[in-house]
């Protein structure tokens, strides 16, 4: 028995010997007799290496941690030494002995003799970077390329270097990214750059190919908003004649709700309370949240059993509520797998582990040489797993490009892991290579060293240091304040009325709710909003456009206000905590303080092309801007004063009176009661 499956045996117990179709809510391909590899060794059933990468030898599995266990699936798709992954970051710089180094730029009759091989790309000249990154490609390279950098051109010119020289066909060759608009989007420029149709894809439309080229033949996909309508039906039936389960989703809801219900929820003529603001909001986020648990169980292949197992080995101190919630979403669990057995579907989540295992039991085979990876970043495991089954079975380059700096969908599944330690991933396929692209046109000097610095507060990513094809003087941020929404809103105002009136402007939140800043204080009939597209009245020309930090990413606007600045649970960073039984699914958190959010509040900042406000609470401000304004850019807060920030939290103190004496005056922290510091005044 291979550590895989002992790994399977020891977190699942009997559930790990059976075969993967029984663990699918929908019907899957059966496992063949091909034996699954543990880390690092290759299946009897693959294609031997091609004979023109200098291969090294498989190395055998690493020691498997407890959290390596934990992430550890019920499926058949081992992941290699994953105690690498996304463990140790966030506390200490790692070494340069356990990290790629950037290569340098190719001498410069090299890079003349390609550039006129390649020629111009979409009508400009490739840098020095692109070219040495294009043609010093090793088997396995990852460039790591800044916001506005040009990753894609940079993907475009790779591809014609492959064509014009002859290393590749056309057919030999697969692109993938992680949206249908940017896979369109590439696969047009390659062709307008190149004449060849080339195919460019996502991930889950490569599963599907996959998938319908096997066995599972025609199986129509289940439409996400169809599963989801399903959840919410169960629920809303549960909810209304179930009173165990109407019982237990109060008890899961906050206290408060709990304590106001409990006693007539007990009664078979109970009314749901469908006018109370706050009983909706939690129905609808228990919901949400169960939506999101499924979609992660099926992306990891593991059903209500193998998650109460997960529970039992790592859920900790949060072990009670885990069971609880299990017990809420396991009907909602079987009315989504009700829609597969009634059409014999395949839906999103489990596209690619079916499709895994069409490529481990040899069911479909796969003739491509290079493999183009955009994004690389928002890679997640079992994408990961599926690159890995078809290099197993006939062996590629990689080329991939992202940039960790803009690693944000953890949510989602994506571990930055998987691009923070790509050289341990993927060495034993030949050698490895990292090259920066580091020339932006995006944004300005200012705006780069901020954005920059702010970034690099964390350890574990890779130090990159942009500069801007402008290198003039300028001043791309400015903090705007106010003390109430009130004020903030005015000051908003104030200043899309200097800017100019065909500019285009972004305005950004944390979360949709954000938008409330304009749409709740706009007394005076200021503004018209269609959806996320806003007017301006008084420019009515002005394109002006609302969208969370994580919708903004990879767009860019002349002007982008980022709306919120504050502390709080809904602040900048986020402090809502996760639920505990989605944690059991997800990477690991890494270790430095709000590290995803630091790099969403990076994506924020670098939308611009112009100039970046931000809009400051002055009452709560985000840690985040205390350490612009005390550390990286205090020029941008003229006139924009801060609380003082609370030594152990971060959070902003604000000036209270003793209960019993309104004479005596201190400062108490705005995160109370998770944060209890106190300094008295007088």
């Amino acid at each position: 028995m291979g550590i895989w499956q002992l790994i399977q045996q020891t977190l699942l117990g009997k559930a790990a010997e059976r075969p993967v179709a029984a663990q699918s809510p929908a019907p899957a391909v059966q496992a063949g007799k091909a034996r699954p590899t543990a880390p690092g060794q290759r299946s009897q059933n693959s294609t031997k290496p091609q004979p023109q990468r200098s291969a090294q030898p498989g190395k055998p599995a690493g020691r498997q941690t407890q959290a390596t266990a934990r992430q550890s699936h019920g499926g058949d798709t081992p992941l290699p030494s994953l105690d690498l992954i996304g463990r140790h970051y966030g506390t200490t710089k790692r070494s340069n002995s356990r990290r790629l180094e950037p290569q340098p730029l190719l001498d410069a009759a090299t890079i003349a003799n390609a550039r006129s091989t390649i020629g111009n790309v979409e009508k400009n000249e490739l840098s020095d970077e692109q070219i040495s990154a294009i043609v010093g490609a090793a088997h396995n390279t990852l460039i790591l390329a800044g916001a506005g950098t040009g990753k894609t051109t940079t993907i475009v010119g790779y591809i014609a270097w492959l064509l014009h020289t002859g290393k590749a066909q056309p057919n030999e060759i697969l692109v993938l990214s992680f949206t249908r608009k940017s896979a369109d989007e590439m696969s047009a420029r390659i062709q307008a750059q190149t004449g060849a149709a080339i195919r460019a894809c996502t991930f889950h439309s490569l599963g599907l190919e996959i998938c319908r080229s096997s066995t599972i033949a025609n199986r129509p996909i289940i439409d996400e908003n169809v599963a989801n309508k399903a959840i919410k039906a169960a629920f809303d039936q549960l909810l209304a004649t179930n009173i165990p389960y109407r019982l237990l989703a109060f008890k899961l809801m906050p206290k408060h709700l709990g304590e106001k219900y409990a006693a007539a929820a007990r009664l078979e003529n109970f009314r749901l309370p469908v006018k109370d603001y706050d009983f909706n909001q939690y129905a609808q986020h228990l919901v949400d949240t169960a939506k999101t648990i499924i979609q992660q169980m099926r992306s990891n292949n593991i059903n209500v059993d193998g998650m109460r197992a997960l529970n039992r080995r790592y859920g900790g101190k949060h072990t009670g509520r885990n069971a609880e919630m299990l017990d809420l979403i396991e009907p909602l669990y079987r009315a989504y797998a009700e829609c597969f057995r009634a059409n014999n579907g395949i839906d999103f989540p489990g596209m690619i582990v079916d499709a895994i295992q069409c490529v481990k039991t040899g069911k479909y085979r796969h003739e491509y040489r290079y493999v183009l990876i955009d994004e690389y970043q928002d890679m997640s495991r079992p994408r990961y797993a599926l690159i890995r089954a078809l290099r197993e079975q006939r062996d590629f380059s990689l080329f991939c490009v992202g940039d960790d700096w803009q690693s944000i969908y953890r949510f989602a599944g994506s571990d930055i892991g998987l691009i923070l330690d790509f050289d341990k991933l993927w060495e034993q396929w030949g050698e490895t290579r990292m090259f920066q692209i580091t020339t932006t046109r995006r944004f300005r000097t200012s705006l780069i060293e901020a954005s920059g610095d702010f970034v690099m507060a964390d350890p574990s990513l890779y130090a990159k240091h942009l500069h801007s094809t402008n290198e003039k003087k300028d001043y791309s941020l400015k903090a705007l304040g106010g003390k109430t929404p009130e004020e903030r809103f005015t000051v908003i105002v104030e200043q899309l009325r200097k800017l100019p009136k065909k500019a285009s402007v972004l305005l950004l939140g944390r979360y949709r709710s954000d938008l409330n800043l304009i749409t709740g204080q706009d007394q005076e009939g200021l503004f018209r909003c269609d959806g996320n597209s806003i007017t301006f009245l008084e420019k009515p020309e002005m394109a002006i456009e609302f969208m969370t930090a994580h919708k903004s990413k990879g767009l860019q606007r002349d002007f982008a206000f980022l709306l919120c600045c504050s502390g709080g649970l809904k602040g900048f960073p986020s402090t809502i905590p996760e639920e505990p039984l989605l944690g059991l699914l997800l990477p690991e958190v890494e270790r430095y303080p709000h590290a995803e959010e630091r790099r969403l509040f990076y994506v924020a900042m670098t939308r611009c092309k112009k100039k970046m406000f931000f809009v400051v609470d002055q009452t709560r401000p985000s840690r985040f801007i205390y350490e612009l304004h005390d550390k990286i850019c205090p020029n941008i807060f003229r006139g924009v004063s801060l609380p003082p920030q609370c030594p152990m939290c971060g959070s902003a103190l604000t000036e209270r009176h003793t209960r019993n004496n309104p004479n005596s005056t201190f400062y108490g922290c705005t995160g109370y009661p998770f944060c209890t510091y106190v300094k008295h005044i007088r």
